[in-house]
């Protein structure tokens, strides 16, 4: 059984706290924030003896094997390197980092230390994204050619909010629209037989507001194996969270890829596929 501790307690903590109440390899042992009280209420809420009130008294807890940082991302980088020298084991909050310096010096670090570390996107573990990666690998709708994955909300303009705050890391890209560039890759992987792969090109363009965030963005991507990708994302209005991915027989659908609840649906010469997921919020925590 593996003992978790959370740095960081707020809304998205309490998501996974309560989903670690269905794990059946792990369990809240500890739960530890700078902010006064933050901890406290986290801990009585989900029956948790232990709480601190700094990173480094969690860290030294011997019988914590694993901490989820769900901090904001402007403030990963200190608690991660701190717990990988610590030898905790990581999972990490969407998105890992700010930047890409950030993201090398917490894989540094985790090498460094032989520590597990990961990229909280929690949509990869749900079975719908198998399923999907399973048609795509058994050619259902033949040769991947295109693919378009957008996500996007209408957050309500307000220069206080996180949502628009650059210092703490608002804007579409870094809030939501690491989902679907994190989901082309998969695709763009899956297609060549591989966990992933990174573009060869990327041309982008968007609309960066008063306060220096990006409110709404779109990208073009192509992979070494000519896919092409479509991604969009915003903060300043309602985009369809889905996936559709064209190939040369077919297409498949994805009409929720992040939280699913609807059918993933495929076509090849008018032969449907419809498969019906349940909500899937907590596959995190049975994979």
């Amino acid at each position: 059984m593996i003992n978790w501790g959370i740095i960081g307690a707020g809304s998205i903590a309490k998501v996974f706290a309560n989903g670690l109440r269905f794990s059946k390899t792990g369990q809240l042992s500890a739960v530890a924030s700078r902010t006064a009280g933050k901890a406290d209420a986290l801990a009585d809420l989900f029956g948790v003896e232990k709480r601190y009130d700094s990173y480094e008294a969690i860290l030294a807890d011997p019988e914590i094997d694993a901490v989820y940082i769900s901090t904001i991302h402007p403030a990963h980088l200190e608690p991660v390197l701190m717990a990988a020298k610590a030898g905790k084991h990581l999972l990490i909050e969407k998105p890992i980092a700010m930047n890409a310096d950030d993201a090398a010096q917490m894989v540094a670090a985790a090498r460094d230390n032989d520590v597990f570390l990961m990229e909280g996107f929690m949509y990869r573990c749900h079975p719908q994204i198998a399923k999907m990666v399973e048609l795509i690998q058994d050619g259902a709708i033949g040769e991947v050619l295109v693919v378009r994955s957008t996500f996007g909300y209408h957050a309500g303009f307000n220069p206080n909010s996180r949502a628009y705050n650059r210092e703490l890391g608002g804007g579409g890209i870094l809030d939501v629209g690491c989902y679907p560039a994190s989901m082309v890759r998969l695709i763009a992987g899956a297609a060549a037989g591989k966990l992933f792969l990174d573009p060869t090109e990327l041309k982008a363009t968007g609309v960066v507001g008063e306060t220096g965030v990006d409110h709404y963005t779109s990208a073009t991507l192509k992979f070494e194996n000519g896919i092409v990708a479509q991604i969009a994302t915003a903060v300043a209005c309602n985009l369809p969270p889905d996936t559709v991915i064209y190939g040369s027989e077919g297409i498949l659908s994805v009409p929720n890829p992040w939280l699913p609840s609807t059918p993933c649906r495929s076509a090849r010469e008018a032969l449907p596929l419809d498969t019906a997921f349940p909500g899937a919020t907590l596959h995190l925590h049975k994979r």
